[in-house]
């Protein structure tokens, strides 16, 4: 049963022990620590990146952690980043990617040897359980002949024009341009390097694995036999439109490659081989076309065809898993956390074994224990071990601990309250976090920041982010109440709460926010509600622009970050159109009513707040036609407004030096409108 914190517990807590504010420039001093890799032999590694805004480039380095060693060691590679270390089965190597292409590092002589030499790169490498050769991914002609590649490649960069012509739909994603003569690929190369490359999946049309964001973790998989690969992949044609990926598998040796979840016409991914190679387990969708719905692992009887188990039953959406004996592992988002649950395929159950946990990459070890990287709100990302008996964890790295203690950040407290009523007319409990600002003190009044997330399938979660930390928030200026709500349609608390979103962008979601909001200043009485500023980005920077023209009264001002402004203009302009039309019902021209119920700009005439809006040149997600729309209005209407605008960026801001900039411009807007 969830408890919202009593409010004389708010009400009569003492300043909080400070350490102090935490400020830009420390958002580039926290080392990025990810993708943490597990040895048979126990060996660790990962990566570390290190931000140098002066050179508007973050380096990355790889680490090791020896067995028998107490403290991970940084390892020299050379000049470059070196990133996605993988360990070979017997633990004698570790593979990892630097300048586009792959390289071994000997464990035994720590001598170095560069791998492949594509011109289309290489990336993603798994090695066989044999240890013989390394499965990769890399860009080449469909035909995946290397000569006819080269020769296209050379003529490409030849032509005196630039002009495009197009012919079909997804001819661009994310921050992309898609050429349909350039494909991703599944090759295999021995690892002693005694031939060549070998396209697996030559001939194909179409990417492989699936290009759109569903897996979680590599798309491919070898079989335990090292004689067969798994992999993910849209055979359709209508990949703007569709969100159906199927399962295929292939020999090594060449053949074409067989769907084998061909009966599905949803999203299927992410397959990995049972140790004993009679199953193949993914994650699967059951709904075409929604790419929200509840992600269950299947498991595939390989001998006859069938799916013999799944998660169906469990109201959880299944991220990154693993294999373990009797079972899987696997990570979910649950109320504001990222968990661990076990699927144990003895019972069919699913059980939540970790708690209070943000995982965002694990790795299961022998003694029962899990690898991986972990943060909260207040706690930038390390490597850790964590004792799923006792939830107890344990530091491996301590790239990030100094600074933590310097900081003394408070960590998010989670809060309840009733939001919108559901179909039997009770209201539903809504979860909501709350960062206080260092040296935070109960009696001293505060400006409030009021974030709402993206997705809209998303959550706010208790964990750390190198873009929209809410400690930075929280500190800036002489500090901020910072509240973040996960309304209907956020994601950890069951398909049922994520589903009620889609076709109901002004509804629900509406009235968890403005309720959320009023509960908050009714439990933050020292929270000043004349000085709030309503912030967000993608979904919710639509949620910006609705409030704008709705409840503009309640907010000192607004921030909207590559925001959903026009819906005709974003339907129609996007590139997983897919998308849209769940959301929405339907295109434009069918379901003319949704859009002009839900459209923001229809309601331009109540703008009437100072409105900030950011957008990327590079976004092909919400395009920059949306910011674009939404500033000019503000303009036209005489309404104080800037526009800060990234021609090198995309949907996410990520160079350090715009970074600074985003963070400097952003927090200035909220100073000047809450003074």
């Amino acid at each position: 049963m969830r408890r919202a914190l009593p409010l004389a517990v708010l009400l009569l807590a003492t300043p909080l022990m400070a350490g102090r504010p935490m400020t830009i420039a420390d958002m580039f001093k926290v080392q990025r620590v990810a993708a943490p890799a597990l040895s048979v032999t126990g060996d660790v590694a990962y990566q570390v990146g290190t931000v140098d805004v002066d050179a508007n480039k973050v380096h990355t380095r790889l680490w090791l952690k020896r067995a028998g060693d107490a403290e991970p060691k940084a390892l020299d590679l050379g000049a470059g980043n070196q990133t996605s270390p993988r360990f070979s089965p017997d633990g004698k190597a570790l593979s990892y990617e630097q300048g586009g292409q792959l390289w071994i590092l000997d464990l035994g002589t720590m001598k170095t040897r560069q791998l492949t030499k594509l011109d289309g790169g290489a990336s993603t490498a798994r090695w066989s359980p044999d240890g013989t050769r390394i499965a990769f991914l890399s860009t080449t002609v469909p035909s995946g002949d290397a000569t006819e590649n080269a020769a296209y490649l050379k003529a490409q960069a030849e032509k005196k024009s630039d002009g495009r012509l197009i012919k079909n739909l997804m001819f661009r994603h994310w921050t992309e341009w898609k050429d349909p003569m350039q494909r991703t690929h599944l090759f295999v190369v021995p690892v002693d390097g005694s031939s060549a490359p070998k396209d697996v999946t030559a001939g194909l049309p179409y990417d492989v694995p699936t290009p759109f964001d569903f897996a979680s973790g590599d798309d491919f998989d070898w079989s335990p036999d090292s004689k067969k690969l798994a992999f993910a992949a849209n055979p359709k044609q209508d990949t703007a439109i569709s969100t159906n990926g199927d399962i295929f598998e292939v020999s090594v040796d060449g053949g074409k490659p067989v769907d084998v979840s061909e009966f599905n016409l949803a999203q299927d991914s992410t397959p990995r081989y049972s140790p004993d190679g009679k199953f193949l387990v993914w994650r699967a969708q059951r709904v075409p076309g929604h790419e929200s719905d509840k992600f269950e692992l299947w498991a595939y009887d390989r001998a006859n065809g069938k799916v013999l188990r799944t998660t169906k039953d469990a109201d959880t959406s299944v991220g990154e898993f693993h294999l373990v004996k009797d079972g899987v592992l696997f990570a979910a988002d649950q109320e504001a956390q990222e968990e661990l649950f076990r699927w144990d395929w003895k019972t069919g159950k699913v059980a939540q074994i970790t708690h209070g946990f943000a995982f965002s990459a694990f790795k299961p070890m022998k003694d029962g224990r899990v690898l991986a990287a972990i943060s909260d709100t207040a706690t930038p990302t390390d490597i850790y071990t964590v004792d799923l008996k006792t939830n107890a964890k344990t530091r491996v790295s301590h790239h990030n601990e100094a600074l933590v203690k310097e900081l003394g950040l408070n960590r998010a407290e989670s809060f309840w309250f009733d939001g919108a009523k559901e179909a039997d007319g009770k209201p539903s409990r809504i979860q909501a976090l709350v960062v206080k600002p260092v040296g935070y003190d109960p009696a001293k009044t505060y400006p409030v920041a009021f974030l709402i997330h993206g997705g809209p399938q998303g959550q706010w979660a208790d964990s750390w982010s190198y873009r929209w930390n809410p400690e930075v928030w929280a500190n800036a200026g002489s500090g901020y109440l910072t509240v973040m709500i996960n309304p209907h349609g956020s994601t950890g608390r069951g398909q049922a709460f994520c589903n009620e979103i889609s076709q109901d962008w002004n509804g629900k979601v509406m009235t968890d926010l403005m309720g959320g909001l009023d509960a908050f200043l009714k439990a933050y009485p020292n929270a000043d509600p004349k000085r709030v500023v309503a912030a967000g980005a993608s979904y919710g920077g639509y949620a910006i622009n609705w409030i704008a023209g709705h409840y503009a009264d309640r907010f000192a001002c607004f921030i909207c970050h590559d925001g959903v402004y026009n819906l005709d203009s974003m339907t129609t302009t996007t590139e997983e159109l897919w998308f849209p039309r769940w959301e929405n019902g339907g295109w434009p021209w069918q379901t003319r009513a949704a859009y002009e119920h839900a459209s923001p700009h229809l309601f331009a005439k109540n703008f009437k707040k100072p409105m900030l809006v950011v957008q990327g040149e590079q976004d092909f997600r919400v395009p920059i036609e949306e910011g674009l729309q939404n500033f000019q209005t503000h303009q036209l209407m005489g309404i104080p407004s800037e526009l800060l605008y990234f021609p090198d960026e995309g949907h996410w801001v990520l160079k350090p030096a715009n970074s600074k900039l985003w963070h400097e411009t952003v927090l200035g807007w909220m100073e000047r409108w809450t003074k």
